[in-house]
Parts: C-alpha cells; structure tokens; sequence
C-alpha cells in the first residue's frame, strides 16, 4: 500500500496550468489559469480520494482515468467563454487540463 503526496500534486497541477495557459490560449491567458485553477479547486476533494484510492490499490488506473474524464460536462470555463474564446478552443483547454490532473494523480 503506497500513498500519494497530495501537496505536490497539487503544485505539480497549478504549475501546469499556468504553462498550458501559457502555450496554448495566449491571447487569454489570465482567463485560462482562473479557469484551470479553479477546475484544480473543484476536484481537488475527489483528486486526493482517487489517488489515495489508486495508491492503496482500491481502484485502477483505468477507474481513475474514467472518474477523471467523467467530469469533463461538469465543468464550465467561464472566464474563457466570457472573454470570447471559442467553444472548441475551451474544450480543449479544458481536455488538456483534465489530462494534466489525470497523469498528475496516476503519476
């Protein structure tokens, strides 16, 4: 049985963020690190849970990638959406941020 640093994952995701802000949405990078800091805030309950579970062998990978993805329709960017950028450009960036949690909890 294993554990997971959960403050590191946390610094980990909150710097990929800012970077994928960064690289991705320049003309809207304020509004993409509130919107992806603020999807990092809303699981940050069910990132701890699932990667303690993953750590201790109670779940898969596979079960953590799915709960994980399962948010994706949940999860509104308003700062984004109220800044102009398209639709599919939002989607992404929101796709790309789900990853950064997804390999930041499976590690």
């Amino acid at each position: 049985m294993g554990s997971m640093d959960f403050q590191a994952v946390l610094a980990t995701l909150r710097e990929g963020v800012t970077s994928l802000a960064s690289n991705t949405v320049q003309n809207y990078v304020n509004e993409a690190k509130t919107d992806g800091l603020n999807l990092v805030e809303s699981l940050k309950t069910d990132i701890q849970t699932w990667g303690q579970e993953l750590a201790e062998g109670k779940i898969s990978a596979l079960d953590v990638e799915f709960l994980i993805m399962a948010q994706k329709e949940l999860i509104e960017m308003n700062a984004l959406k109220q800044a102009g950028l398209g639709l599919i450009k939002v989607n992404e960036f929101k796709n790309n941020v789900l990853q950064l949690v997804l390999k930041a909890v499976i590690g």
